[in-house]
């Protein structure tokens, strides 16, 4: 049947597509990450890269190298310090990987890692979890079919995530938690998630189940996420601090220059929900490109949630919005609406800055 409407995100790349009754046909300028949205068919998502020229040795001292043309079942696998868990193009990996107390891993490699290996509400598990590590690094994979949340930094500091890609769908299957955690960069990724994309929180995990055992109680400080394109695919919010802040300070987290590809069901591009006693302070979202929200824009809370694990109440301090663009569809007005909330007079939000906020290239076009 002839091809209707085509969407390739994010836009900013302006790919233009050639339609010729079923076929499409576009030219990349060079390597990208792109979600493609054909009228009435499934989502398709385009992963150009070029060849890998820092891949390690098979055979070298603490690798773990998984090779093209197989599909490999590890169940759960552990890394020790100095090691890289290396997925060649062409190999699938099914399992979970930890890392815990060590320094310089490496996660890497352009094939894929299917969390499907365990299965949701049973045996489930979270895909990659580092904890207490530091100076380590993921890069390159594929991750599909998380039965949990997809990557945990929990407790960890100066790691980097890069050009990962992720395919979640449902509740919980959060794209990159940071949790208690400082000094955390995550770049040029691309995630479809069914919940919140990146997110930040500080709590104690060790007895949801059995993968974590450190307490990640700790101030989150100096996280900055550029480059990335996020869809909050069946709810949740792409940007988050919260719900759970049970450390004293969680500051200087920076988004820019990231395309929020979509946010559907209840959640909102921005999103701060303070639901414990942490002062959150000194957050920056530039140059950000909304290109499609639902139900609300932004939502900077402080309160009681199903979430919280305080009784304390906390604070939120010095957020900052700067060069905002975002499409604003016939299904906005009226439906999509922002929150900016406090708890009570000693619990309150204060010094929000709007810097450029554009809406359908308006400015400050009264619409939200």
């Amino acid at each position: 049947m002839p091809i209707g409407s085509v969407r390739i995100a994010p836009a900013r790349h302006a790919i233009q597509p050639v339609i010729s009754k079923n076929r499409l046909s576009f030219t990349l300028p060079q390597p990208l990450n792109l979600l493609i949205e054909i009228e009435n068919l499934e989502q398709l998502f385009l992963y150009a890269s070029l060849p890998d020229h820092d891949a390690p040795s098979p055979t070298g001292a603490g690798v773990h190298y998984f090779a093209a043309g197989q599909i490999y079942e590890v169940g759960e696998l552990r890394l020790k310090q100095n090691e890289t868990f290396y997925i060649e193009g062409g190999a699938v990996v099914r399992g979970c990987i930890r890392a815990t107390s060590a320094a310089n891993v490496r996660i890497a490699g352009h094939g894929v890692l299917d969390g499907g290996f365990y299965r949701r509400d049973v045996d489930g598990r979270r895909s990659i979890v580092l904890e207490d590590c530091r100076d380590s690094r993921v890069e390159d994979i594929i991750m599909i079919e998380p039965s949990s949340w997809m990557i945990v930094l929990g407790a960890t500091q100066n790691v980097l995530v890069r050009n990962v890609k992720e395919l979640g769908n449902g509740n919980g299957t959060d794209g990159v938690d940071i949790v208690g955690s400082r000094q955390i960069r995550i770049r040029d990724c691309f995630f479809r998630n069914g919940d919140d994309c990146v997110v930040i929180k500080s709590l104690d995990l060790r007895d949801d189940r059995e993968d974590i055992t450190l307490d990640f109680t700790r101030d989150v400080e100096d996280v900055e996420v550029t480059g990335c394109a996020l869809l909050a695919y069946s709810g949740g919010q792409a940007m988050e601090i919260g719900h759970e802040l049970c450390s004293n300070s969680i500051r200087n987290i920076r988004f820019r220059d990231c395309d929020i590809l979509g946010v559907h069901g209840f959640g909102a591009p921005f999103g701060i929900h303070n639901s414990d006693h942490a002062t959150i302070s000194y957050v920056l979202y530039e140059n950000i490109r909304v290109e499609h929200h639902c139900n609300k824009f932004l939502e900077f809370r402080i309160f009681r949630s199903r979430w919280s694990k305080d009784q304390q109440r906390g604070q939120i301090r010095n957020v900052t919005l700067r060069n905002i663009q975002a499409v604003i569809s016939i299904y906005n007005p009226g439906y999509s609406l922002s929150v900016i909330g406090g708890c009570d007079a000693g619990h309150t939000v204060e010094h929000v800055r709007f810097e450029n906020l554009r809406l359908n290239n308006s400015p400050n076009q009264p619409t939200i």
